[in-house]
C-alpha cells in the first residue's frame, strides 16, 4: 500500500527534503483496532494476569486516576503483564499496561505506582502514542518515495536518512516524556496520591539501572534519570506547595533499592533545588493551598 501511494505521489520528493506534511491521521476506530491487535499479542506472549491482589491494585489505582481527573479522551483500560521486566507502557486508544516486575518494586507504595501509571496516562491523554504512529507512517512513506527517486544504488543514503529521521522522532518523544512526567505528578496528586510518588519511582529505577546518560539509552526515548529526578522534584514542589515527605512515605522492604534512603535509618527525601523563581512559585502555590487543599487517598 505504501508503495502504491508513493508512486501516486511523484512530486513529493523535492530538492532539500520531502514535503509530506501529516498525511496520516488515525481515527479513534483505527487506534482501537491497533490497540486490540497489540493486546491480543500481549495476551498470548508474555500473557496477562486477570485476577488476584496485584491485578486488583492496578485496577484500583488506574480507575481512581481516571475518575478523579475526569479523563474522558478514551475508555481507559488497565492491564497487568506477566513480565519480570520493570516496565509500564501505553498503547493507542488508552490501553495502559503495568508489568509484574514493576509491581515487585512499587506495589508497597501506591503513590509510586500511581505516579508511573499517571505518567502513562499522560502519554495516552495527549495522544503521544498515536502521534508516534502517524509520524512513523509518514516517515515510511517519505523513505519509500525517496527510494524510488534515488534508486537502489543509493540505499546507504536512504538508510542514513532513516536513522536521521528516527533521531528527530525520538527528540520529539523526549519532549513528550517531560510532559508525561508533569502529568504523572499532577494527575496522581489530583487523585489523592503523594505528588512525589513519581520522584521515588524514578529514584528506584536509577538505583536498579544506574543513571541513563549514555547515547544508547538516550535513543530509547529517556533523558538521564538523575536529570528527571531533579526536574520532577521541582514539579512536585510546585504542584503540591509542600516539601517531599509532607505525606508519610511507606517504608520499603529491606531488600528494596530505596531502603537505605527511606528505611528507618535512611537519609530521607531530597528537596527540590528550585532557585529564586521556583521558590517563589512554591510559596505562591502554598499560599493558595486553601483553594486547592492537599487531597489524600482514603
Amino acid at each position: 500500500m505504501l508503495l502504491a501511494m508513493a508512486v501516486a505521489l511523484p512530486g513529493l520528493a523535492q530538492a532539500g527534503g520531502l514535503k509530506l506534511g501529516n498525511l496520516f491521521k488515525m481515527s479513534l476506530s483505527q487506534e482501537q483496532d491497533i490497540a486490540q491487535d497489540m493486546h491480543d499479542e500481549l495476551a498470548k506472549d508474555p500473557g496477562l494476569i486477570t485476577e488476584g491482589e496485584r491485578y486488583d491494585l492496578v485496577q484500583e489505582v488506574g480507575t481512581r486516576l481516571v475518575e478523579k481527573n475526569n479523563l474522558d479522551e478514551y475508555e481507559y483500560q488497565f492491564f497487568l503483564v506477566k513480565d519480570e521486566e520493570v516496565n509500564a507502557f501505553a498503547t493507542p486508544a488508552g490501553y495502559i499496561y503495568v508489568t509484574e516486575g514493576l509491581l515487585n518494586y512499587m506495589a508497597y507504595d501506591k503513590s509510586m505506582l500511581a505516579g508511573v501509571m499517571a505518567h502513562e496516562l499522560g502519554h495516552a491523554k495527549d495522544r503521544h502514542v498515536a502521534k508516534g504512529y502517524e509520524k512513523a507512517m509518514t516517515g515510511m512513506l517519505g523513505l519509500t518515495v525517496l527510494d524510488i527517486a534515488l534508486g537502489k544504488q543509493n540505499e546507504d543514503i536512504t538508510t542514513a536518512l532513516a536513522y536521521g529521521g528516527q533521531v528527530v522522532y525520538l527528540k520529539y518523544n523526549r519532549d513528550q516524556e517531560e510532559w508525561a512526567d508533569r502529568h504523572g505528578v499532577d494527575l496522581a496528586y489530583n487523585a489523592g496520591y503523594d505528588a512525589y510518588g513519581l520522584v521515588r519511582s524514578l529514584e528506584c529505577l536509577e538505583s536498579l539501572h544506574g543513571s541513563a546518560d549514555d547515547v544508547t539509552v538516550w535513543l530509547q526515548n529517556h533523558p538521564a534519570t538523575d536529570e528527571r529526578v531533579a526536574r520532577t522534584l521541582k514539579i512536585a514542589a510546585e504542584t503540591s506547595g509542600q516539601p517531599h515527605g509532607y505525606m508519610k512515605i511507606p517504608t520499603p522492604p529491606k531488600d528494596h533499592p530505596l531502603y537505605a534512603k527511606y528505611g528507618p535509618e535512611g537519609s530521607g527525601p531530597d528537596q527540590a533545588v528550585t532557585g529564586a523563581i521556583g521558590e517563589a512559585e512554591v510559596r505562591t502555590r502554598s499560599r493558595n493551598s486553601t483553594s486547592r487543599s492537599t487531597p489524600q487517598v482514603r
